[in-house]
């Protein structure tokens, strides 16, 4: 089953595609009314179409395409950015909405069409775990959290952005040791101002270069006061520290594994092992946030922390896809825990692998998850080969930290 998501606004087109995709909905999308409805009628497989109808332009351009739809094989859902354009849909068996109500709703009307199956029952408790999720939905669609910054970190990079000498390197390596940093850099790069017709940007030198040192600095100056504002006194500060703490790890057993295995580029593998931990660090950042002014030894339990921890993956696959990240970037991740196949298999099982290591990193000892790794990846290590894997990564870490 997949959907269509069809409008002249790629922003709210953009939207809802993805939406759907955290409902874990197939779905294409088209920034042509015209485009999308053809190829709708066309594909078999589309079983919902989303046609996003913003101004009277649009409505008049679906009106002359409509009858080419089956109604019968396909469920259309008009979703209306002008309130009163929903009155003038004459067809009952068209399901018309409001742009500006639809977005808490939007997940429960797609599970009652049977366009995917219910997302999350609630618990009536307006503070409980259940209902975060909501909330985190929410927020994941409308994007405009702003992610922590490491304290100590942040403090390191002002004081370096001073210089007047400063290279496009020190900046590179700088953004190594935190991911909002560096997921912040990559994002401005592939954003609609900076690409152009120019394609996505995969590593941060490329990023710089394109930005500019100028527009690079101000940014990052911008970003940081910004979140070092928003995030102060966060419930869960200690636990967003931890997970950055565990994106450095991650990010250092991969590049020095690519390195060892000869099997992908180290950099690249580093900013997936950095970004590894994104949705984690987004989804503390969103509870945090949402439980402010409660007391910290009333929320401290473990649940909220298992939250953020067992939907990392989902969640960190679905914000590099929202922020235009590329494949190589995100299908190592979202496949890391299946192993299912994919075009980037190789940096699927160093990704794995890195995960399971953390522990072993951090207590020299091999443990039943790190085993399980192996056996499951194909990658059979020795204690010795462990023992240099460490060192080496070890090394890497202190030298990434030493740029300050």
């Amino acid at each position: 089953m997949k959907s269509s998501i069809i409008g002249s606004n790629p922003r709210i087109v953009s939207f809802y595609s993805s939406y759907m995709d955290m409902l874990g909905v197939l779905n294409e999308s088209y920034n042509s009314i015209n485009v999308g409805i053809k190829r709708a009628v066309m594909e078999k497989s589309i079983t919902a179409l989303l046609v996003i109808i913003e101004n009277r332009d649009d409505l008049l351009t679906y009106n002359k395409l409509k009858d080419m739809i089956d109604e019968r094989q396909k469920t259309v859902f008009l979703i209306c950015v002008d309130e009163g354009l929903i009155q003038q849909v004459s067809s009952q068996k068209i399901i018309a909405l409001s742009h500006k109500t639809v977005t808490m709703d939007f997940a429960e009307t797609m599970a009652k069409s049977n366009i995917c199956k219910p997302y999350l029952k609630e618990s009536t408790s307006t503070r409980s775990p259940e209902k975060i999720f909501e909330h985190i939905k929410f927020m994941l669609v409308r994007g405009n959290i702003t992610l922590p910054v490491e304290g100590e970190c942040a403090v390191r990079v002002l004081s370096v952005l001073d210089r007047d000498n400063i290279t496009f390197k020190a900046i590179d390596d700088m953004t190594k040791l935190d991911p909002a940093l560096h997921s912040g850099i990559i994002r401005m790069a592939n954003s609609a101002y900076f690409s152009g017709s120019y394609g996505s940007i995969a590593d941060v030198q490329k990023a710089l270069v394109r930005l500019g040192i100028n527009n690079v600095k101000a940014y990052l100056v911008n970003f940081i006061n910004k979140s070092l504002a928003a995030n102060k006194n966060l419930l869960f500060a200690d636990e967003i520290e931890e997970a950055i703490r565990d994106s450095q790890i991650v990010a250092s057993l991969c590049y020095v594994m690519s390195e060892f295995f000869k099997v992908c580029s180290k950099s690249q593998m580093y900013s997936v092992g950095l970004l590894s931990k994104i949705g984690e660090i987004f989804i503390l950042a969103i509870i945090s946030d949402y439980l402010s002014g409660e007391r910290p030894e009333d929320v401290k339990g473990g649940s909220y922390r298992k939250i953020a921890s067992q939907n990392n993956i989902l969640v960190g696959g679905t914000l590099m896809k929202k922020w235009k990240f590329g494949e190589e970037f995100y299908m190592p991740l979202l496949f890391s825990s299946s192993l299912k196949d994919n075009q980037y298999m190789n940096e699927t099982k160093i990704l794995h692998l890195a995960f399971s290591m953390v522990h072993y990193f951090r207590m020299d000892e091999i443990d039943e998850e790190l085993k399980d790794a192996m056996k499951r990846t194909g990658i059979n290590l020795s204690e010795k080969q462990l023992q240099r894997l460490k060192a080496e990564t070890e090394v890497k870490i202190k030298d990434f930290a030493a740029v300050y």
